[in-house]
């Protein structure tokens, strides 16, 4: 098609590359909140089995939000490149037009 009109199998795969990208950020949080919660559990594993009342839990919280926080830093700048991406690419796409 040279109409420059995207055509349904271009349009198909748009929306299947925008479910991805949307699947990707969603397990991304997720595996940030697990390994919280992971991190805080093991913490608090380890203080049951061997007495320190909450030492290893607040280290296994303290650990867990510094991956959980790295997690989601690199998310959202990866986040922002492709959002600064798109918006390049519209203002080619402008500039071209108005040529």
């Amino acid at each position: 098609m040279s109409s420059g009109q995207p055509n349904n199998k271009d349009r198909r795969r748009s929306r299947a590359s925008q479910i991805a990208k949307s699947y990707r950020a969603a397990h991304e949080v997720v595996s940030a909140a697990m390994s919280l919660g992971l991190l805080i559990f093991g913490g608090f594993w380890l203080d049951k089995r061997y007495g320190w009342s909450p030492v290893l839990t607040i280290c296994g919280a303290c650990l867990g939000l510094v991956v959980a926080g790295e997690s989601l830093r690199q998310l959202l700048r990866r986040l922002d490149r492709e959002s600064a991406e798109l918006k390049r690419k519209a203002a080619k796409a402008r500039e071209a037009r108005s040529e």
